[in-house]
């Protein structure tokens, strides 16, 4: 009898420990998730601003746009997996948050893609396109990271 209880009480204080480093990854998540999404609108401007400024050639944006896109969306991808199930031991508010941070990598992809675009075809439209998705960008971001209130 000794022993169950002292298993019981072990499996316990594991189950204890387990929830507690749930909440300490969710956290981390987060920080993570923003840090990443803040640091990617700040390159993707700073790339725009070195090809106004004749640092970057439209080969080497479009390279370097490629690259971000391509992250982006196998991010977006891992993301959107998380998202379907609360088995996978999520809250609702978990769920939202992957929602609106998978909108926001969306946004910065779509950022990106103009911006690529602009430099290749120099048009009114993707450089519309580019302006729109930042500014939408920001806007998610400034969300996510709590900056409006």
């Amino acid at each position: 009898m000794k022993l169950i209880a002292v298993l019981f009480l072990i499996t316990c204080s594991f189950s204890v420990l387990r929830a507690q480093c749930d909440v300490e990854v969710r956290e981390a998540f987060g920080g993570v998730s923003s840090i990443s999404v803040y640091n990617t609108y700040i390159a993707i401007g700073a790339i725009a601003d070195a090809y106004v400024n004749e640092g970057y050639n439209a080969d080497r944006v479009k390279e370097l746009m490629g690259e971000q896109t391509s992250m982006l969306q196998s991010v977006i991808d891992m993301l959107s997996k998380c998202q379907v199930a609360k088995s996978n031991g999520l809250s609702d508010d978990d769920i939202l948050y992957v929602k609106e941070l998978i909108a926001c990598l969306q946004s910065l992809k779509g950022e990106a893609q103009g911006l690529s675009d602009f430099v290749i075809a120099g048009s009114e439209e993707a450089q519309n396109r580019y302006n729109q998705n930042r500014d939408k960008a920001w806007g998610e971001i400034s969300s996510l990271l709590g900056l409006r209130k």
